[in-house]
């Protein structure tokens, strides 16, 4: 979903309809609609108008609905997701580890963690030494967690680190 997505009603109304239980609906519907095997196709060369935020605290605002209600959603569907009889093994993980809870969860967390805690620590504590290898590694790793879902984005693999440190520190301000 997102900006230009487009549904068929049979797939809204097979899915349990429009509902308001989270703040991320195209993605509760998302998930739903996956777990009813409903088929998604992504087109990636049309191109469409959107709406920004616009202003840098409206931004934050954005990015904090969005991780929390995904994390949220997560609550909600985790077990539902799992328990689905009507679903292979491998959707199950793809929802859970990269729809759901590595994107979504994880990533958040310890990159908030790791830039906001503790390299301000070691920088506060002269006697904390953070090596060089943990500077570069974790927010590759982060990086790595959130490309895996979806290779073709490898090729933005040093861009996607200072975009994922920007957002996710803005989360928590």
């Amino acid at each position: 979903t997102g900006t230009a997505g487009v549904w068929r009603v049979s797939a809204i109304n097979e899915s349990g309809g429009w509902k308001d239980r989270t703040t991320v609906e195209d993605m509760d519907l998302a998930v739903r609609a996956c777990l009813k095997e409903w088929e998604f196709l992504y087109v990636g060369d049309i191109r469409v108008k959107s709406e920004l935020p616009s202003t840098f605290k409206a931004y934050r605002h954005q990015q904090h609905r969005w991780t929390c209600g995904a994390a949220n959603l997560f609550r909600k569907m985790g077990w539902e997701i799992v328990t689905n009889k009507g679903v292979s093994i491998w959707k199950k993980w793809h929802l859970l580890y990269s729809f759901l809870f590595v994107r979504r969860v994880i990533a958040p967390i310890l990159t908030f963690l790791f830039y906001c805690v503790v390299i301000p620590l070691s920088a506060m504590v002269p006697e904390v030494h953070i090596p060089v290898w943990g500077l570069v590694y974790i927010p590759t790793a982060i990086t790595v967690m959130n490309a895996i879902r979806n290779p073709g984005y490898a090729l933005f693999v040093s861009s996607r680190v200072q975009l994922h440190v920007l957002v996710n520190v803005d989360i928590f301000i």
